[in-house]
């Protein structure tokens, strides 16, 4: 004979089962359309082992908060950036302080004319880099924040570990990513990132390459230049799609909303101005080859490639490795 009781227990325990999983589902389909695809990325401790936070905010809020252990003066670069271990909730990770603030003018000359601004060298712009890559969606750039250390006022980005420079590739002539199109794709996502942010330093000591062999984009401090000249146009011949739209849906509000934290005011005019010529240099393409000739969808990494170090790019313990 069943008993009622039981019977109704148990219904009532798989309908609150069936309500979590819903609200669980629902939690990640919202968090994968508010993050762009940098969480394809798994972020490691010191000893490489994957952190307990992947997600953007929690990234954020543990470069905020955590403490600092070590710090040491990194060779490459002229920025002055070092490399911290960070501790939070009793995970060490490794970080990237820049400090760097110098703004050079021009010579004065005679007459009543002020000196005009030859270049501004700052790590703040590692910030709006990143902020500008969140809303369209790029998410190329590591996490950034700003951050006080020791009394000195920089940006803290988190490490990008288990990746190599493009010029160490070059150098060890492993540059032999296994799908091309992907390759080129990719390039082309970081010359309309340059153009718009007018970055006049990318080189290949700054743009990193994981085991998948995605492209990720650092060092922004000499980016945000006060001129509307765009700086690679002719490099640029395709774009993605998704990123076209939200290339064209950007406005000035939102610029101003996102990015007036870090950038003075010129900044972000050229900034806008950049954009216009982008959409304006892109839409005279795709009117003149036809869209599907310009317009593409980003190529994912293949499952079966092999990273740089002759290793497989993904593991059985993971879907995302680096």
């Amino acid at each position: 004979m069943n008993n009622p009781t039981c019977s109704f227990s148990l219904r009532r325990l798989l309908v609150s089962l069936t309500i979590l999983l819903i609200g669980s589902c629902s939690q990640q389909l919202l968090f994968a359309e508010e993050t762009p695809p940098s969480a394809a990325y798994l972020w490691r401790d010191i000893h490489g082992v994957a952190l307990p936070f992947q997600d953007i905010p929690s990234i954020l809020e543990a470069l905020r908060t955590a403490r600092v252990v070590s710090r040491e003066r990194i060779a490459r670069g002229v920025a002055g950036a070092e490399k911290l271990v960070l501790e939070y909730e009793g995970t060490r990770f490794h970080a990237a302080f820049r400090s760097v603030d110098v703004t050079e003018r021009s010579p004065k000359m005679r007459g009543p004319q002020k000196p005009t601004l030859r270049y501004r060298d700052a790590a703040i712009f590692e910030r709006a880099a990143f902020e500008i890559s969140q809303m369209l969606g790029i998410g190329r750039i590591p996490p950034t924040v700003e951050r006080d250390i020791d009394a000195t006022t920089g940006t803290l980005q988190i490490w990008l570990e288990a990746t190599i420079t493009e010029f160490e590739l070059i150098k060890q002539d492993k540059v032999h990513p296994p799908d091309d199109e992907r390759w080129f794709q990719q390039r082309q996502v970081m010359y309309l990132l340059d153009n718009l942010i007018g970055n006049s330093d990318r080189n290949q000591g700054n743009l990193l390459i994981d085991r998948r062999w995605t492209l990720w984009f650092i060092d922004h401090t000499r980016a945000f230049r006060r001129s509307s000249r765009l700086l690679y146009p002719n490099q640029l011949s395709a774009c993605d799609r998704k990123l076209w739209k939200a290339l064209q849906d950007l406005d000035e509000g939102s610029v101003q909303e996102r990015l007036g934290p870090f950038l003075e005011t010129q900044e972000i005019t050229r900034l806008l101005k950049r954009r216009a010529k982008l959409v304006r240099h892109l839409q005279q393409l795709i009117d003149r080859v036809g869209e599907s000739n310009v317009l593409f969808d980003l190529r994912p990494p293949r499952t079966e490639s092999v990273g740089w170090d002759g290793a497989p790019a993904l593991r059985k313990d993971s879907s995302a490795i680096n």
